[in-house]
């Protein structure tokens, strides 16, 4: 850990949590808040070769995944789907009646794990090799979603670590420990050593706002509300609950996906323990008139 001088729990305490502290102020009670061809036959008799898949390349990859995937078998025209353990791949194409490609899914809440890879016609399965594919943690994005949606929820908050709820949220310290897992690194302005020695910008979210737009260096990309689209798993969301320019809460991007033309986006947090929250809803119905802004984590975490 970087040395620095330990504070008082008293003064620690005001300053933590997704909104306590600023100035010494006492935070408010609760703070943050309370989903036909056919090939002819390797003999060349001309008879068509019965639909199977034969292999799938590569058979691994991260757990936030987007990897292009081969699917390799015999009479493949007319494949429309792909699951990789039970969940859809995306952009399936038939290459030729002996190849398909597919985007591969991201892991089931980003834990390291195996499972099956189906191919259908419809609602048939093709038959043939049974195919598996493996997640695991390669990049520190796959760190940061896994240690997100290992903790996320109350019943496993990372005990090595003070929860803020008591305290104005916990939403920022859930955020700061889960980039610590990707690599940001520790320093004099961002730092937890212990439930008394840590910086404010590490539990307080609009700490942590102004040292990444006073800190161009870290590399931390602001985008505004209208540019959702370039975001990525892993990014971070700010909200302002009642439009007076300081942010009340932080989450984390946890699913970005385009609907009828529409990015939407899925985020995970702390106070309200949530793993695939709703960007839009979030900030018409549960808030109505809030604003969001976000930051795209440096691709070299």
């Amino acid at each position: 850990m970087v040395g620095v001088v330990s504070v008082a729990i008293v003064t620690t305490a005001l300053l933590a949590g997704c909104t306590a502290g600023g100035g010494g102020a006492t935070a408010p009670a609760t703070l943050g808040e309370a989903s036909p061809l056919k090939s002819s036959s390797p003999g060349g008799s001309g008879t068509p070769a019965a639909a199977a898949v034969a292999s799938v390349s590569p058979a691994s990859g991260s757990l936030v995944s987007g990897e292009k995937a081969t699917i390799t078998g015999t009479s493949l025209t007319g494949v429309d789907k792909v699951t990789f353990n039970g969940v859809a791949a995306t952009d399936v194409a038939v290459v030729n009646a002996r190849t398909v490609t597919a985007v591969v899914p991201a892991a089931v809440d980003y834990q390291p794990s195996a499972g099956a890879v189906a191919v259908f016609k419809g609602s048939a399965q093709v038959p043939g090799s049974a195919l598996t594919y493996t997640w695991s943690t390669q990049t520190g994005v796959d760190r940061e979603m896994q240690y997100a949606f290992a903790h996320w929820n109350a019943t496993t908050y990372n005990a090595s670590y003070i929860n803020f709820n008591a305290v104005g949220g916990d939403c920022q310290n859930f955020v700061s420990q889960s980039l610590l897992a990707r690599g940001l690194k520790q320093t004099d302005s961002w730092y937890y050593n212990s439930s008394g020695s840590h910086s404010e910008s590490w539990g307080y979210a609009p700490a942590f706002d102004t040292l990444l737009k006073s800190t161009p260096s870290l590399g931390f990309t602001p985008l505004d509300s209208t540019q959702r689209s370039q975001l990525s798993v892993g990014d971070l969301a700010y909200f302002d609950w009642n439009d007076n320019g300081v942010p009340d809460h932080v989450m984390i991007v946890s699913r970005v996906a385009s609907v009828d033309g529409q990015t939407k986006v899925s985020l995970v947090g702390h106070n309200l323990d949530y793993d695939y929250r709703d960007l839009d809803t979030t900030i018409t119905k549960d808030h109505p008139g809030a604003k969001v802004w976000f930051y795209k984590v440096p691709a070299s975490l």
